[in-house]
């Protein structure tokens, strides 16, 4: 029979209870040491400097003579640690990431252009304006000159460009620019526009017949810009790429479909001052492009990790045939600012014969006629709390092997150096010369 707790003896009882106190206490004391253990060991695996750090770090939140923060601590650490590194790895704080992300999605929020000002007695003139931006839907374009600016057309007085920039921060409406392309005013127009949010377009499209580019958030939508392409032959179209962000590829392929639509069957890319981005978006768009790939998912890159390991990018498909024919030709026009997945890009290219070298024109800057040469890449990582840490990774190769790391493409390769300015629509000299000779080569 078992025995009831009525039968325990009040001394039976107390050694009972203390023995649970006994065993309670045991293991809290079992956990702090293990805790203490894991602790010291942790602290002892730290390099000295990391110990160093957080000591200091410690010592003046608790002493230092006024509140400071661990904010205005390691923002100053985390800057000097990524001064350390290249200029391409950095730390991004969680909203500031949030913030890359955004802008990389292709979101965006303003009027949509940058002004250069050549001198004290020239007028400003707009260096670039946004694809899909309000400024471009206005009607504003690369290279117009901004002679007056104002809230209406009655307020109109001449641009500067630290006037325009008072006139932008205190705007509560629209704003009037009066814009040309003739330095005298002749052909000036006042353009109304204001401040918004909007989808940044990648890709725009131009032919003898007009120019065009996609609605971004509706990429079934079309919009018409005008801006025919003077000196374009009948057979050839143009695409300018800006980013290989947002919805670039989607752009990249509708503009191809508007290009067979309309019975162009020869290409010019022109990639000046397309500083990259995704390479996800680089496989897709080089998956429209490669002649002579024979694979339904071709190599267009390879990393190369410090271990020596490597990882190979393909294409997720192989459709040059869709869009071209035997007897079309593929030109690419870049500079000095044309990099990374750019010029993965031309690699691709050059790899599976759509693009031979005398197919690349360069911008000749300083004496030198090369593309940037980063061949790099850099992935990102992230805390559990959002914060994000950009480290260059891995060599990027081109599916022949090459890479362009600290060189570039050049004209040592057998590109064709032109001579040429800031990329305008009117006074583009570079694109007029290329113009010339795609029409000499294909007519």
């Amino acid at each position: 029979m078992a025995e009831s707790e009525e039968n325990v003896t009040p001394k039976e009882g107390k050694m009972k209870k203390w023995k649970k106190w006994a065993i309670a206490v045991g293991a809290v004391a079992c956990a702090l040491a293990l805790f203490g253990l894991g602790w010291l060991g942790m602290w002892l695996s730290l390099g000295k400097n990391t110990r160093a750090l957080l000591w200091a770090v410690k010592t003046a939140e608790n002493n230092y003579y006024q509140d400071i923060t661990e904010d205005d601590i390691y923002g100053g650490f985390f800057d000097s640690f990524t001064d350390t590194l290249d200029p391409y790895s950095g730390y991004y704080p969680k909203k500031e990431y949030g913030e890359v992300l955004d802008r990389n999605a292709g979101k965006s929020a303003g009027y949509g252009f940058s002004v250069y000002e050549e001198g004290s007695t020239a007028h400003p003139f707009l260096y670039s304006v946004t694809g899909n931006s309000p400024a471009e839907r206005a009607g504003l374009r690369n290279g117009m000159y901004i002679f007056a600016i104002g809230e209406s057309e009655e307020t109109l007085k001449a641009a500067s460009k630290e006037g325009i920039t008072a006139l932008l921060d205190g705007a509560e409406g629209p704003v009037v620019f009066r814009c040309g392309y003739a330095r005298d005013g002749s052909d000036a127009k006042n353009y109304t526009f204001e401040y918004a949010e909007y989808r940044v377009s990648y890709c725009l499209y131009r032919d003898m017949g007009g120019s065009y580019r996609f609605d971004p958030t509706d990429l079934s939508k079309k919009i018409d810009l005008g801006d025919p392409l003077a000196g374009a032959d009948m057979d050839t179209a143009y695409i300018r790429f800006d980013r290989f962000y947002g919805t670039a590829p989607e752009e990249f392929a509708a503009c191809l479909a508007l290009m067979k639509e309309r019975g162009r069957k020869n290409l010019i890319i022109d990639l000046r001052g397309n500083g990259g981005g995704y390479l996800d978006d680089f496989c897709e768009i080089a998956s429209h492009l490669l002649k002579d790939a024979e694979e339904e998912r071709p190599v267009v890159a390879k990393a190369r990790y410090r271990d020596g390991g490597e990882y190979i990018y393909r294409a997720p498909r192989n459709d040059y045939d869709k869009y071209f024919s035997e007897e079309s030709e593929v030109y690419v026009i870049a500079n000095e600012s044309t990099a990374s997945a750019s010029e993965c890009l031309i690699g691709a290219l050059v790899s599976y014969g759509t693009l031979p070298y005398d197919h690349i024109f360069l911008r000749a800057n300083g004496g030198k006629a090369r593309t940037y040469g980063k061949g790099i890449m850099q992935s990102t990582y992230t805390d559990s709390a959002g914060n994000a840490l950009k480290l260059t990774v891995a060599e990027l190769f081109w599916p022949n092997g090459t890479s362009i790391h600290g060189k570039g493409v050049t004209e040592a390769d057998g590109a064709i150096p032109l001579s040429g300015g800031t990329i305008f629509v009117e006074e583009d000299g570079i694109l007029r010369e290329v113009l010339g000779v795609v029409s000499q080569t294909v007519g």
